[in-house]
C-alpha cells in the first residue's frame, strides 16, 4: 500500500510545488518552560486551538484493546456516530466496523463516515454498498479527478470516532488485520488509540466537521452532535487540527515549539521519523542544553523501508550529538507520540515528516499533565524492553539502501 502511494507521489510531482503549504509558523526561539502558563498560552496560539479542562483520557494499547472499546461505544450510541479514517482494508476488523455502522443506522442512529479515497481504496465494495443501503451517510475523501489531479495529493490522514458527541477515539491506527490483536508477532502491529471523555470531545467532533463541511457544505450541529459536556476528569487537553490548506501548518510548529522549550527530556516514539531542518536544529540545540533525547522507531519490520534509507543520515547526526536511538524489534510500530519534560504529551495521527505538516489533514491530542505523561512514558518503557539500542555501526546501510536513500531524498518533502 505504501509503495503504491509513493509511486503515485512521484507521478504527481510536477504539480506539487503549487498545491502544498510551506514553512512553519514563526515560533519563539526561547519559549517559556513547558510547565508554565505562558507556554500553554503560546502552544494554544500555535495550534490555533484553545485548551479544555476536566477531561478523562484512557490510553488503549494495540487493537486487542481499542477495537473492542470503539465497537462498544458505537453499540451504545443512541443518536449519532461520526467516523473518519485514512486507511481501512477489507478484513475482519473492517467488516466488524462496517456491520456496526450498518446495524446502528438501521436502528435509527445517524451514522456519518468519511473514508480517504486513496488509503481506503481496498475497503471492499461490498462493505461500502452495505453501508449505503443501510442509510449510512458515506463520503470518500477526494477521489481522483482528472480535471483537478493536484487535489489528490492532499489526503485525510485523521482518525476520528465520536459516539453521541460524548465519547471519542483518536490516534494513529488503521483498520486491517495487522492492527488487530496485541503486537505479538510480525503480522500484528504495535499502535495506540486514545479514548476521550469531557469537553475535549467537542473539539474532536470539530475535527470531523472540518472535512464534513468541505464535502457536504453542511456542518453537523445541535445537541445530538454537541451535547453539554460536564467534566469527566482533571486533564487539560486540546485536539489540534492539522488542515494545511485552510490553516497553514499548526502541528509541525507545535513540535518545534515543544522541542525548543524542553529543559530536561524529549521522548519520541514515531513510526516515520523524517524531521526537517528546523526540527533537527531544535533537537540538536536541546542536546547542547543537556536535554535527554530518546527516540524509538521501527526496526527491520518497518512497512516503508525507504523512510529508513532517508532518515539514517539524521539518526547518525543525532547519535553523534548524544541522543539515544532504539529500534522496536518484534513487529512494525506505528504509533506517534512525543513527551516533553514529563509534562507535555503529543499523540495522534501526525507523523514527524513534512507530508504530515504541510500536506495531509491530521489531528493531534495535546495534554499538559505529569500523571498522563508518566503513563505514556511507562508505555514507551514497555516498548523499550522489546527494542534494540542503536550504535554507530547499526547505521551503516548497504549500497542498495544508500542509493535508495539518495534517490528518495529528492522527494523527501512528499514522504
Amino acid at each position: 500500500m505504501v509503495c503504491r502511494q509513493f509511486l503515485l507521489f512521484l507521478l504527481c510531482l510536477p504539480a506539487l510545488s503549487s498545491c502544498v503549504a510551506v514553512g512553519f509558523q514563526r515560533v519563539s526561539k526561547n519559549p517559556p518552560p513547558v510547565r508554565s502558563a505562558a507556554f500553554a498560552t503560546e502552544l494554544a496560539q500555535v495550534a490555533q486551538t484553545p485548551w479544555t479542562e476536566g477531561n478523562a483520557i484512557q490510553t488503549l494499547e494495540n487493537g486487542g484493546n481499542y477495537y473492542p472499546a470503539m465497537l462498544k461505544a458505537m453499540r451504545e450510541a443512541r443518536k449519532t456516530i461520526t467516523f473518519e479514517s485514512y486507511v481501512c482494508v477489507d478484513s475482519e476488523p473492517t467488516r466488524k466496523f462496517t456491520q456496526m455502522f450498518v446495524d446502528r443506522a438501521r436502528d435509527g442512529v445517524r451514522v456519518h463516515v468519511i473514508l480517504d479515497a486513496f488509503g481506503c481504496s481496498k475497503y471492499g465494495e461490498a462493505n461500502l454498498q452495505a453501508m449505503r443501503e443501510a442509510g449510512v451517510e458515506l463520503h470518500l475523501y477526494r477521489p481522483m479527478n482528472v480535471l483537478l489531479p493536484w487535489r489528490f495529493i492532499h489526503r485525510t490522514h485523521r482518525r476520528v470516532l465520536v459516539a453521541d458527541g460524548k465519547v471519542g477515539y483518536m490516534g494513529g491506527a488503521g483498520w486491517a488485520y495487522c492492527w488487530d490483536s496485541h503486537a505479538e508477532n510480525v503480522h500484528r502491529w504495535r499502535d495506540t488509540q486514545y479514548e476521550l471523555r469531557g469537553p475535549v470531545v467537542a473539539q474532536l467532533q470539530d475535527n470531523f466537521n472540518d472535512n464534513w463541511e468541505e464535502m457536504t457544505r453542511k456542518r453537523l450541529a445541535g445537541p445530538d452532535y454537541y451535547p453539554p459536556l460536564a467534566a469527566a476528569g482533571k486533564l487539560k487537553a486540546q485536539m489540534a487540527l492539522g488542515s494545511p490548506e485552510k490553516l497553514g501548518d499548526t502541528l509541525g510548529s507545535t513540535y518545534l515549539l515543544a522541542f525548543r522549550a524542553a529543559q530536561k527530556s524529549i521522548v519520541i516514539a514515531h513510526a516515520y521519523f523524517i524531521p526537517n531542518a528546523p526540527l533537527m536544529e531544535a533537537l540538536l540545540d536541546a542536546r547542547k542544553r543537556g536535554v535527554q533525547v530518546q527516540i524509538v522507531i521501527p526496526g527491520k519490520h518497518i512497512d516503508f523501508p525507504a523512510s529508513r534509507s532517508v532518515n539514517t543520515r539524521y539518526l547518525r547526526t543525532l547519535l553523534a550529538a548524544g541522543a539515544e536511538l532504539h529500534e522496536f524489534q518484534p513487529t512494525m510500530t506505528h504509533g506517534k507520540l512525543v513527551i516533553v519534560d514529563g509534562h507535555l504529551s503529543i499523540a495522534g495521527s501526525t507523523n514527524l515528516d513534512q507530508r504530515s505538516f504541510f500536506i495531509n489533514d491530521e489531528n493531534n491530542l495535546n495534554v499538559l499533565d505529569d500523571g498522563f505523561s508518566a503513563r505514556q512514558r511507562e508505555m514507551v518503557g514497555r516498548d523499550l524492553r522489546r527494542s534494540k539500542r542503536l550504535e554507530r555501526k547499526d547505521l551503516n546501510l548497504p549500497l542498495s539502501r544508500r542509493l535508495q536513500g539518495a534517490f528518495c531524498r529528492l522527494f523527501e518533502y512528499q514522504m
